[in-house]
Parts: C-alpha cells; sequence; structure tokens
C-alpha cells in the first residue's frame, strides 16, 4: 500500500489534481472579484462604450442618492445591465434594482409599471420614468428629476425665421428636437402683443429676414432688461439676383449696440484649407479657437463650423450694468468683407479697403444686473427705501452670434455645433452644470473609390482569385495522378 501511494503515477495523479484545485480557486477568485468589482476598458476610438463627460459631471455632483428600478423578464436583464451598470460604476449614490414583474406584481403595481423594458428613478421621493435605457434618455430623466421644474423654449415668429416643422436644409426641426431632448418645452411665440409671455424660461431668435416693429423690439427690451434671457441669432446681408444687400434686421443691430454688443454689417471669408476638411468652405468659417466663458470653456479641442455668418463683438465701452464677453473667433486665414461681390465663375472679388483680417469674432455673451427697484412712498410719508428681494436677484443674459444656419438641420451636426448649440441654452437657462461635450455618434468612415479602383477590385474578386483557385485545384489533382 506504501509502495502504491509512492510510485510515480500517483505523485503525478496527485500534482495534476492539486493543479486542478488551484485553477479552480483562481478561477472562483477572479469571478467573485469580478461580481464585486464591475470594470470594463473601452477602446473604442469615439468611446462609445462610456459614459460621456455630461453624464460623469452630473453624476459626480449628486447630493442625494439615485435608486433605479429595472422591470423586464429576467431573460432581458443583460441588455439593459450593459447600460446600467455604467451608472453604478461612475457613482456610489447610483443603485440599481432588477425587478420581473411577474415574479413581484406588488412593486410592479406599487410603481405603477405598466409594460415591460420600464426603467423608474427614485431621487429623494421624485419619481421619473425612462421608456428606454439610453444615455440620453436616463441622464434626461436624471437631470429632470434633479430640477424637478419644467423649462420652456420659445421661439420668435413672423419674421421668416427658421421654422420648427421645416425639414429642409436650412429648417430648425433638428434643433426644436435637440431642445427637447434637453429637457425644454418648446412653443413658437409672437412678439407682436408687445410683450415675452411669462412662462418662457429664454427666447430664441433664429435669423429673422425682415424687420422688427417697434413694439416686438421694446418687448424684446424689457424681457431682457427685466431678467429675461435670449439667444439672438442675426444672419449677414447676403446679395440678392441683382447683387444687392438688404439687412435683415437692423432693429434688432440697433437693440444689441444698446447692450453693448457690435453686430458688424458684413459676411466672414475663411481661406483655411483645415475648414474644408471639416465640410466647411469660404463661406463656412470654422472656429478652433475659444474664450474661457462657460459656454465654451469645455469645447476645448472641438471645432464648430458657421455657415454664412457675419462679425459679432463686444463694444469697446460696456453700458451700465452689461458685462460683455467675447466668446469665439475664426482662424488668421480669415477676413470679413463689407463689399461682398462674385464673377461670372463665382470667384469672389476681393476689395482690400473693405475687408478686416482675421481672427474674426463670431459671437458675444453678456449679463445684465437688473437695477433694485426701490418702492416710492406715499405722499405726505416718509418711509425708508425698501429693496424688492425677487428684483435684486435677478440677471439678464445674452448670446448674440452672427449665424443662425450653424443651427440650422444641415449645420447642427457638423463639428461640435450641437453641443455648443445647448450649452448657450444651458448657460442662458442658469444651467451651467450641463454645459459639457456630449456623447458623439459612432465615426462614419466612408470608402471613397475610384470607377478604375472598383474595376480592379471586381476582377480580383471575382475573376482572379476563383481562376487562381481552380488552377491550384487542377495541378493538385494533376499531380496526383
Amino acid at each position: 500500500m506504501i509502495e502504491a501511494l509512492r510510485s510515480r503515477q500517483m505523485k503525478s495523479g496527485s500534482y495534476a489534481a492539486a493543479y486542478v484545485l488551484v485553477f479552480l480557486a483562481i478561477l472562483g477568485a477572479v469571478n467573485w472579484l469580478a461580481s464585486q468589482y464591475n470594470r470594463t476598458y473601452d477602446s473604442t476610438a469615439q468611446k462609445l462604450y462610456s459614459l460621456s463627460a455630461q453624464t460623469h459631471k452630473i453624476l459626480g455632483d449628486l447630493d442625494r442618492d439615485v435608486n433605479m428600478f429595472y422591470f423586464d423578464r429576467k431573460t432581458n436583464f443583460l441588455g439593459a445591465k450593459d447600460m446600467l451598470v455604467r451608472y453604478e460604476n461612475a457613482s456610489s449614490r447610483v443603485k440599481v434594482e432588477y425587478i420581473d414583474p411577474d415574479e413581484d406584481p406588488l412593486k410592479t403595481e406599487a410603481m405603477n409599471v405598466r409594460s415591460y423594458g420600464t426603467l423608474v428613478l427614485d431621487i429623494g421621493g421624485n419619481r421619473k420614468e425612462v421608456s428606454a435605457t439610453t444615455e440620453e434618455e436616463i441622464t434626461n430623466a436624471i437631470i429632470t428629476a434633479l430640477k424637478g421644474q419644467d423649462k420652456t423654449a420659445c421661439v420668435a415668429t413672423g419674421h421668416g425665421e427658421a421654422a420648427s416643422e421645416d425639414t429642409g436644409r436650412d429648417g430648425f426641426s433638428n434643433a426644436r428636437t435637440a431642445v427637447e431632448d434637453a429637457n425644454y418645452n418648446y412653443e413658437d411665440v409672437s412678439l407682436a402683443s408687445g410683450s415675452v409671455p411669462g412662462n418662457c424660461t429664454l427666447l430664441i431668435v433664429a435669423g429673422p429676414s425682415t424687420g422688427y416693429f417697434e413694439p416686438e423690439t421694446a418687448a424684446l427690451a424689457n424681457y431682457v432688461e427685466g431678467g429675461g434671457r435670449a439667444l439672438l441669432m442675426l444672419n449677414p446681408a447676403l446679395p440678392d439676383a441683382n447683387g444687392r444687400r438688404k439687412p435683415s434686421s437692423p432693429e434688432l443691430v440697433d437693440l444689441a449696440a444698446r447692450w453693448g454688443v457690435t453686430v458688424n454689417d458684413d459676411i466672414v471669408i475663411d481661406r483655411s484649407p483645415i475648414g474644408q476638411l471639416f465640410g466647411g468652405g469660404p463661406l463656412t468659417p470654422m472656429v478652433a479657437e475659444y474664450e474661457t466663458h462657460p459656454i465654451v470653456s469645455a469645447m476645448s479641442n472641438v471645432a464648430t463650423l458657421f455657415p454664412a455668418s457675419r462679425s459679432v463683438e463686444r463694444a469697446e465701452d460696456a453700458p451700465d450694468g452689461w458685462d460683455v464677453e467675447d466668446l469665439f473667433r475664426t482662424s488668421d486665414e480669415s477676413f470679413a468683407t463689407t463689399s461682398f461681390a462674385t464673377d461670372s465663375e463665382g470667384v469672389l472679388i476681393r476689395n482690400d479697403a473693405a475687408e478686416t483680417p482675421g481672427p474674426i469674432n463670431l459671437a458675444v455673451a453678456g449679463t445684465y444686473d437688473v437695477p433694485q427697484h426701490a418702492a416710492e412712498p406715499e405722499d405726505g410719508e416718509d418711509q425708508p427705501e425698501t429693496i424688492d428681494a425677487d428684483v435684486e436677484e435677478r440677471e439678464g443674459r445674452i448670446v448674440v452670434i452672427g449665424s443662425s444656419r450653424f443651427s440650422s438641420n444641415y449645420g447642427l451636426g457638423r463639428g461640435g455645433n450641437y453641443d455648443l448649440f445647448l450649452n448657450m441654452l444651458n448657460w442662458l437657462s442658469s444651467d451651467e452644470d450641463l454645459i459639457s461635450i456630449r456623447p458623439k455618434d459612432p465615426e462614419n468612415t466612408p470608402l471613397d473609390l475610384s470607377e478604375a479602383q472598383m474595376r480592379r477590385i471586381f476582377l480580383f474578386s471575382l475573376m482572379l482569385l476563383p481562376m487562381v483557385i481552380i488552377v491550384v485545384g487542377v495541378w493538385n489533382w494533376w499531380g496526383r495522378r
């Protein structure tokens, strides 16, 4: 018996058993660590499987717990976990519970869940239901639950502005979708009544092509100077078929000047070849240099493009109560001209006397401290002045940009235009914590082939390669004979 235990076979078997036990122990430890510490590495160039900087920013600033309840059949849990586990890994305040409605009908009924694949967020007792487990839907739901209030983006109409229902190249339908996806209610308004509706969180003026009337201009002035927020996108005057340029909104240009903003009557030309790589051209200046304002502080290394733009800059002397800052400028290869003309072949006719060399500023942002209004004493009474606390904290905000087409259906998806547009809205509505770079779509790198290249590929794949296989086969068959 002792000799048998000392045999080579027994020793080999013992070693093998020990190796198996050690391997199983290591495998079990790895699985336990993986279940306790769920970490992944995203090797894609666009970081498609990672949460965006905006989401990390929001989760990092959480001051209360976010409880997520995902209701679906057990067989479908894995698909949702792929996204929800990223939120758990990003913040210790996020907890996710997976519930099968068929196995736990009481909790399902208590949360009023009516369909499979429903995600319910509970943040401090404030519940928000999400129907799709995408990052955009989940993060927007978190923002809405945290803010606890509705925001309305009002868009001025009546002067040839870009229409929200227009799906064409210069339409505003994509911008409307972006606004609504960012948790704003969208509402078309007219200023002909002489006032801005009271439910407007901010007002968007998207490239009017006709002049404003005095009551409308007064309504806009009273709104901003009373603590309102406005985004003015003022297009340049492009020449008509006869070569004449007619200013599109001179009244708004004058109003901007009253606020310390100079909107020049020119057109910005960009000769940089880099802009053409991003889909730009001479009439689509590219911007890659930004100032330090909160709107653009997160835009480093992101290019934006502005089709048909005029120059906009802060005035040398800001009016009382106003603080105006430049936002971004074009490259040294650009210039602004007040004498835009082309020859019969569409080539720009240069006029050095009418040109301003680049870089050219394209947008500004300004804040206005609403004056503290003292209550007037009644006749014959000597009363101390009292300050309206609500008025004391109010601040008007504006963003003025020399192009509305950067947010059109054509321009919104180019470069960082989408991010810039929403950053402007978030700053205007005092949601600076939401200003960031949002997740990008997968990079599209189409393969453009010439006719000759396509012919060579066809001949190689359908003619030469099969012929080689046939010849090799026949050669082998003949050799075996």
